[in-house]
């Protein structure tokens, strides 16, 4: 498995850094770690293949092989590890006091309230696309969410860039998940196709043996 920092890390830590917020920057890496460490904790106890990691903004994108055709109950265990793992570090740094404990307790609730929100593709986003989707309707489920986010993002963008420049971390993270939803808006379809494929082609093996 690949782990990498995504680029759009950088203008997030030079802004905590230009604040003078190098111990933030320290608390906020750490806790992206652990968060996406619960992640990779579920998909190993449902038994997926992760391909890489990529550490972002407000968490981390695992990229697992046919992830789309693995059982419900497996994506919502991968889609919930992460803000387990980040509810597990709220409550272990709010019972232990050290330097530095107030802005770890904001960070991990930060985090949370974040990767809860209904939106793909953080992990509430994920969560409920795992519970509301059937075989007969997982493609228009998606598409549903994928344009009930692109929807909020813009909504969420437009308030934030009334703040500026006090809220331009969290406008360039709007815009981040905004562009993220679009790509996978146009690109849907194909993805739908290489589903369909990989299963037609699963179920002609399973026929062979």
């Amino acid at each position: 498995m690949r782990m990498r920092l995504h680029p759009v890390l950088l203008p997030f830590f030079l802004f905590l850094i230009g604040t003078g917020g190098i111990a933030m920057y320290a608390l906020l890496f750490v806790s992206l770690l652990f968060h996406e460490a619960g992640h990779l904790a579920a998909t190993r106890l449902v038994g997926m293949r992760v391909r890489s990691c990529t550490i972002m903004p407000y968490g981390g994108e695992l990229i697992i092989p046919d992830r789309q055709l693995a059982p419900k109950r497996d994506r919502l265990i991968v889609a919930l590890g992460g803000p387990i793992a980040t509810a597990f570090l709220l409550l272990l740094v709010s019972v232990i006091p050290f330097p530095g404990q107030d802005d770890m307790i904001f960070i991990q609730q930060a985090l949370l309230l974040l990767n809860l929100l209904p939106i793909l593709p953080l992990d509430g986003g994920q969560a409920l696309c795992a519970l509301l989707e059937k075989e007969e309707n997982r493609y228009r489920i998606r598409s549903f969410f994928l344009l009930h986010s692109i929807f909020l993002l813009l909504v969420g963008s437009m308030l934030l860039a009334s703040f500026l420049p006090q809220s331009l971390p969290y406008l360039l993270l709007s815009a981040f998940l905004l562009f993220q939803n679009i790509s996978a808006f146009r690109f849907r379809k194909y993805g739908r196709a290489y589903e369909q494929l990989k299963k037609h082609g699963k179920n002609i093996s399973e026929k062979n043996e």
